[in-house]
């Protein structure tokens, strides 16, 4: 006969009122899990507890659920247990970290589990019985619980798939041997974005490296150049046609793809979904981002699928077709696309819906960057590159659709210093607050999916941290100058109250980036009007 949840709970509330710390007479295994229960050890404990563990988790270090006897506030709590000794190897899923609070925010928070995330608290009578719940409502619980435990330990880690801090330094090097000049600083940004959203934007001088970084990043991590794809976006772009292509009005059983070739590139990323693919849009504003990328932007955020034709079969362009073209398509995960924008007189400005959907990485030559260039200039030679960090593609697929929690990134950084993550997450979050009332006088406030991505991308900038002391303000810094100054655009009256604000706030927290742009663009409000966008 199997074990019964309710009846191990009974016997172990009622054990938990006594001196007895043996635990002989439980089960040992549940449905292949084991079992494991304490009271305390040497003395009673204030929190006695049982844990059921997956294949290699441990109440020391892994992943969980547990039961919390809360006996001087007659509470039991179902927890997604996380342990505090040493960090996990496995996490919870999105599902977890997103809908359940963490056990601080329901009970004092204990220093042993406030980690842990509460799935169902439960009221202990004075006669040691649970209020309100059958026996029935706890086993259904348990079962639900035990749902989210298999998902979480069947996710992939994408942490253990690469030694990740020679990731960047690997990249760097790269990019030096192929006679490309990119600071490490803008290298561990721009990949970061590419973990925190697949939709990146490069802007700033003409031949300053937009196009090189990102070929560059595909040669360097691709397998094939099947995997990536350079588009130079032509002027009269005006409709999707020019990226997804058209079903034939006069032949509906033939596709017309475009003759740039991204929906097979989309088309082959879908029928390969462990390796990235890149498709590379230069001079991305040289016609209306809107006009012709709608599709693929609403894609990205909504994950709904592309409507492509109307036939109920998949539709060829030629005989032998190896990509045929099905009615719909969800846009694959490891895609990931990658803008370059130039500003002069002949392109458009992006609206804020495109700009909020992105990471704006700027490119800036320094006085110094010249002098070195100058002193041995040589050709970008990119065949150095290709395929020397294939190894790290399929890691950057599991890590741009996963998702961590930031107190557990940040603990990593911290050496597992759960107090001094729990500060950085609280003061991250004030921070933006901060930044929300400044931005909030024009318009210019961000969203959830704004603090979302900006969170994530603190994840990911700490997690390829290089130099061993990673600073939160490094990474804020970054997002302050990529996600929330590029829509900034505005007359001297509305946009210097704004940016004097913003500017005191830079100085205040050391965001170097952020505030050498921010003078940049106040200078030119001398002239009337200011904007992110530079010639």
């Amino acid at each position: 006969m199997g074990v019964n949840i309710s009846e191990v709970l009974a016997d172990f509330i009622k054990q938990a009122q006594t001196s007895n710390l043996t635990h002989a007479g439980y089960p040992k295994l549940y449905e292949g899990l084991n079992i494991k229960v304490s009271f305390g050890q040497g003395g009673v404990a204030k929190i006695p507890w049982i844990a059921v563990l997956g294949e290699n988790q441990a109440v020391s270090k892994g992943i969980y659920p547990v039961y919390l006897y809360y006996k001087d506030q007659n509470k039991i709590l179902l927890c997604f247990g996380v342990s505090e000794t040493s960090l996990p190897d496995k996490q919870w899923g999105n599902d977890v970290v997103t809908n359940f609070p963490l056990v601080s925010s329901v009970i004092v928070r204990p220093k042993r589990y406030g980690s842990s995330y509460v799935f169902k608290e439960y009221d202990i009578d004075d006669k040691l019985n649970m209020v309100s719940h059958t026996r029935s409502d706890l086993e259904n619980d348990f079962n639900e619980m035990l749902g989210h435990y298999r998902n979480s330990l069947a996710t992939k880690d994408f942490t253990k798939q690469i030694d990740k801090k020679p990731m960047i330094l690997a990249f760097a090097q790269a990019l030096d041997n192929a006679s490309l000049i990119i600071s490490k600083s803008l290298a561990t940004r721009f990949i970061a974005a590419l973990y925190t959203k697949p939709f990146v934007i490069l802007t700033g001088l003409s031949g300053s490296g937009k196009t090189k970084l990102a070929q560059a990043f595909a040669h360097w991590i691709c397998e094939t150049d099947n995997q990536y794809l350079i588009v130079p976006v032509g002027a009269d772009w005006t409709s999707n046609e020019n990226i997804l292509g058209y079903q034939d009005a006069l032949q509906p059983t033939l596709y017309r793809k475009p003759s740039s070739g991204t929906l097979d590139l989309i088309l082959r990323a879908d029928k390969d979904p462990d390796h990235p693919y890149f498709l590379i849009l230069d001079e991305m504003n040289l016609s209306h981002v809107e006009r012709y990328f709608a599709d693929i932007l609403s894609s990205i955020e909504s994950g709904q699928p592309i409507l492509l034709h109307s036939s109920k079969k998949p539709l060829i362009s030629y005989p032998d077709d190896p990509l045929p073209v099905p009615s719909k398509i969800k846009l694959p995960e490891n895609l990931f696309i990658i803008g370059t924008v130039n500003v002069d007189e002949t392109t458009y400005m992006f609206s804020p819906k495109v700009l909020d959907r992105a990471n704006v990485l700027e490119f800036r030559p320094t006085k110094q960057d010249i002098s070195d260039f100058l002193l041995s200039p040589s050709k970008v030679k990119m065949e150095k590159l290709t395929g020397l960090g294939s190894q790290y593609g399929n890691a950057l697929v599991e890590a741009s659709n996963t998702d961590i929690s930031l107190e557990d990134q940040l603990k990593l950084v911290n050496d597992g210093d759960g107090e001094k993550a729990m500060k950085q997450q609280e003061l991250l979050n004030s921070l933006l607050v901060n930044l929300f009332e400044a931005l909030e006088p024009i318009g210019a406030e961000f969203g959830y999916r704004t603090a979302m991505e900006i969170t994530r991308f603190v994840i990911f900038h700490a997690f390829l941290s290089t130099n061993g002391d990673w600073q939160l303000y490094d990474a804020l810094d970054a997002q302050v100058v990529q996600k929330l100054m590029p829509k900034l655009h505005g007359s001297d009256r509305k946009l210097r109250p704004v940016l004097e604000q913003l500017k005191t706030f830079c100085i205040d927290h050391k965001l170097n980036l952020s505030l050498e742009k921010t003078n940049r663009m106040l200078d030119r409000l001398k002239d009337g009007f200011t904007s992110f966008a530079e010639a």
